[in-house]
């Protein structure tokens, strides 16, 4: 896994262009920091492997926080620099990555990774040294440790919420579609038993699909088969765009009630307004939501980001990840990992969308979230869903 550092600009081709670099990119000046250590942030992103656009966004989270805290003078005086780690798609070789970062690049903290099957072993690796990790995606909860914290949505914030929102308590009948990935798996067993079964609802059927399907018209058949009045989609990726097109040639889309987990802005913008429309999701960030922050954080990304990156719920997850790490170093006066670590227990913080807390004993996080659907500006907000409590299912 390459391991390079923060790189002067972020603009999509700038992205992409060094992804093949293994070098060091040379650091945003910041004069008005004095020359003490750096707070240094590792960020285990997938910069190959498919998942350019994901980690483009999550990129320009990361550095739209960084960009706040050092024009506001750093962290005690201290620059926050990001040292950037190729993860890929596959957690093979993480545990070596997140050790030669702890010991070469000297980070007091790291966020990441985005594959689901990283977290454990992430953590695990930078827990060795005492190292804080904060994940910044939706995860399926059922893991807790000292020093793992998310600001992620777990199963009862993001899947369980848009099951509430769609169903409404009339017990509808579900057919469920996810790709091989374990926290889909356990987060959609969670969502039958705890919210489905609870309206008295029903599952038709299931489907997994491969990560890079694009054929669903057989699903898609399957489902007008069983008789389902609802689809319950769990597909990250771009070829879910696929399936709402397919859906859509068939005569599906227009007869059932559509949500779709994890869809954002990158997915909205490829969609036609008619069947944008027909997606509902919930999340914790929509970059047009005219409240609070939101949109002075929007602006942010788009000057450093230009119109290549969308602003989405990725890049705002990673944007607090790294305000979350900031602020635990200052309200410990520290910026060594052990510090840090501590500052981040039970830590309350500002972002955009309102107030966020880590919880103390689970280190997951408190968030805002809304219901929303697609619409000609990417999302629409369609209900506000208030601060919802993590249910990570264990703790620290």
């Amino acid at each position: 896994m390459k391991v390079f550092r923060r790189a002067r600009h972020l603009h999509r081709r700038t992205v992409l262009a060094g992804l093949a670099a293994s070098g060091a990119a040379s650091l945003l000046p910041v004069p008005a920091i004095g020359q003490g250590t750096a707070l240094r942030v590792g960020a285990l992103l997938p910069l190959t492997g498919g998942l350019e656009q994901h980690a483009a966004q999550m990129r320009l989270g990361l550095e739209t926080a960084a960009d706040a805290v050092n024009g506001s003078g750093g962290v005690l005086g201290r620059p926050v620099e990001i040292v950037y780690a190729d993860t890929g798609t596959t957690p093979r070789g993480l545990a070596e990555t997140c050790a030669r970062l702890v010991h070469d690049e000297k980070v007091s903290a790291a966020v990441g990774p985005f594959i689901a099957a990283g977290r454990k072993t992430a953590a695990r690796a930078f827990g060795e040294f005492g190292v804080p990790l904060i994940s910044a995606t939706n995860n399926e909860g059922l893991f807790c440790a000292d020093n793992y914290f998310s600001v992620g949505p777990t199963p009862n914030q993001d899947i369980f919420s848009l099951v509430r929102h769609i169903d409404g308590g009339t017990g509808r009948s579900y057919f469920l579609i996810g790709t091989y990935s374990s926290w889909q798996l356990s987060s959609f067993r969670q969502a039958i038993l705890k919210v489905i079964y609870t309206f008295e609802g029903s599952v038709t059927g299931q489907a997994l699909t491969p990560i890079d399907e694009e054929a669903f018209r057989p699903i898609i058949r399957w489902i007008a088969d069983t008789g389902a009045d609802t689809v319950l989609f769990c597909v990250p990726r771009m070829p879910g765009v696929q399936f709402v097109r397919q859906a859509r040639e068939l005569g599906l889309l227009e007869r059932i009630k559509f949500g779709w987990v994890g869809f954002n802005e990158m997915h909205a913008h490829r969609l036609p307004m008619a069947e944008s429309a027909e997606v509902a999701t919930v999340s914790p960030f929509v970059a047009s939501d005219s409240s609070g922050g939101v949109p002075d954080l929007v602006a942010r990304m788009q000057r450093l980001g230009g119109s290549d990156v969308p602003a989405t719920y990725y890049a705002y997850t990673h944007h607090i990840a790294l305000t979350a790490i900031a602020a635990a170093a200052d309200s410990a006066g520290e910026v060594h990992a052990s510090a840090v670590l501590k500052g981040l227990t039970g830590l309350r913080f500002d972002s955009p969308t309102g107030p966020v807390t880590i919880d103390a004993g689970s280190r997951h996080a408190h968030l805002g979230i809304v219901a929303a659907r697609g619409s000609g500006n990417g999302l629409e907000v369609t209900e506000r869903l208030g601060t919802i409590a993590p249910e990570a299912g264990c703790t620290a």
